[in-house]
């Protein structure tokens, strides 16, 4: 009994610290993003789809390459005892990366820019090149204090520097009223970072290569899988560049980002303390399947409800915070948002493989989405241009749930129908919302501006009201000893122990 109460007392300690850790990055996060969505509504109502369109094929190409030389500087330095040697290292590193990343896309600017017919794409690329080699830059000592799940000086960081490049990138497109204020925000926002990064945590570093080898393990595996991502990722504009003009492709690039601010602003902190949490946890089977699971369905639980609300009221939102020139961007709005759902389902997956040692299934997981997104976007690009794609989109990302779920089953031997039984309260509650704002809808149409707006806080209000109360009651009565999902289980078992007493008989197996 004393070591079960001691295991239960360490339990709660570590999903305290990991929920405060997670409170603050969810909170650095929805400021930033807070930040990043007023600086774009600015820039959308100040610029044109086209421009938006001109800048997004430019940064398909930098956000592929940078995934080239992407280091886990961060995830390798969160599984060491951490030295000053390991410090200097992953500094160094980031140096070496950036300067390699800088001339590996001057070089390919040219070739790029013949390739889309434009040659303005040259100095834009060579220009924004040093966004991603300014990245890698950012004080490596934070490691110290995320690894004690104390992310205040993220916070820090992350919000200020982001309020500065707003303010320089809002100003600049109030005197240019043209896409250089897009790149004067993306440049702004990785030096500030550095500027800030060394302010709040001091730290002098020194050129050195010494900790290499606890790097190196890493970085195959590590490497792929994020090239595989990049690509994943960025195919579908990289594709449709080639077959829709700037202003479409402006659209598209602004629904893309609209539907990805959710998961930027509130899934992404909630999963970076999980590589620390179940690393802490990773020799104990029980404790760590029963970690993820819970882990898995309250990323869903924050993440659907958002995606659903996303789409089905995109039409307003659109029309009261961008105006009527983005109208073409609605529907791509609304099926994006939808198409990030079912990756919620193992959202926790890549910090599971990282903490067990396994990066390599990271980077499977990523080519199995590959191998299957790239024919399926450039099919759908050539044959229908963005409903095509839309349609690639939600196949692999439908394919990338099933392939996470069985390598998890596979890491820590929990059950497929477990991870996905688990979710079904929310699942049904998201249905609920789902049904309530389709009711209120028509009663957001044919109003002015600032009526439709307060009636689009009205209705987003209404419809999580109905959420929060159906998943309360489902979660109540579930938790009850003759609630519905004992009931499931204990179906779903007595079913699982019949099949497999069943014996093949001669005449079966003819």
């Amino acid at each position: 009994m004393g070591d079960q109460a001691l295991r239960e007392k360490e339990n709660r300690q570590l999903t305290g610290r990991t929920a405060a850790g997670a409170t603050l990055l969810i909170a650095s996060r929805l400021a930033t993003k807070a930040i990043d969505f007023a600086t774009l509504l600015v820039l959308a109502r100040l610029l044109t789809p086209a421009e938006f369109g001109f800048v997004a094929v430019g940064m398909t190409l930098i956000f592929i390459v940078e995934a080239i030389f992407e280091l886990p500087i961060y995830e390798v330095l969160m599984r060491q005892d951490i030295t000053r040697e390991h410090l200097d290292t992953a500094y160094t590193l980031g140096i070496i990366r950036g300067i390699l990343l800088a001339i590996v896309l001057a070089a390919l600017a040219v070739p790029f820019s013949i390739f889309y017919g434009d040659p303005r794409l040259i100095w834009l690329v060579s220009l924004l090149s040093l966004a991603p080699a300014m990245r890698g830059l950012t004080n490596p000592r934070l490691a110290l204090y995320g690894q004690k799940l104390d992310f205040r000086r993220d916070m820090i960081i992350e919000v200020l520097s982001k309020i500065a490049a707003s303010i320089l990138s809002i100003t600049a497109a109030i005197v240019w009223r043209d896409y250089r204020a897009i790149i004067v925000g993306t440049l702004a926002t990785p030096a500030f970072l550095i500027i800030v990064s060394f302010c709040i945590a001091p730290y002098r570093p020194k050129l050195t290569l010494r900790a290499w080898p606890i790097f190196s393990a890493f970085v195959g595996w590590s490497t792929g899988s994020q090239i595989l991502a990049a690509l994943n990722w960025q195919c579908d504009r990289l594709i449709l560049a080639k077959f829709v003009d700037h202003t479409r492709l402006g659209d598209y690039s602004l629904a893309n980002d609209l539907s990805y601010l959710p998961e930027q602003a509130l899934i992404k902190p909630i999963i970076r303390p999980l590589l620390s949490a179940f690393a802490e946890i990773k020799e104990e089977g029980k404790r760590l399947s029963s970690a993820y699971v819970k882990a898995s369905t309250s990323i869903l639980a924050i993440g659907l409800p958002v995606m659903v609300g996303l789409s089905m009221l995109a039409h307003p939102a659109v029309a009261v915070a961008l105006g009527a020139k983005w109208d073409r961007a609605v529907p791509i709005l609304q099926w994006l948002s939808l198409s990030l759902i079912p990756p919620l389902f193992t959202a926790p997956f890549p910090s599971l493989a990282m903490a067990l040692g396994k990066p390599e299934l990271v980077t499977r997981q990523s080519a199995t989405e590959a191998i299957v997104k790239l024919p399926l976007v450039t099919l759908g690009a050539i044959f229908f241009a963005i409903p095509g794609v839309v349609v690639a989109r939600f196949a692999s990302t439908i394919l990338v749930l099933f392939v996470s779920l069985f390598y998890v089953r596979r890491l820590i031997g929990t059950p497929i129908y477990r991870q996905l039984s688990s979710a079904w309260r929310v699942v049904v509650s998201g249905a609920m919302l789902a049904v309530t704002l389709q009711l209120l809808r028509p009663l957001l149409e044919g109003w002015s501006i600032p009526v439709t707006a307060v009636l689009l806080l009205a209705a987003a209000s209404a419809g999580m009201v109905a959420y929060l109360v159906t998943l309360a009651v489902l979660w109540h009565f579930s938790h009850r000893p003759e609630g519905i999902e004992h009931a499931v289980y204990e179906r779903f078992r007595l079913l699982t122990n019949r099949i497999r007493r069943v014996e093949p008989t001669p005449e079966s197996s003819d």
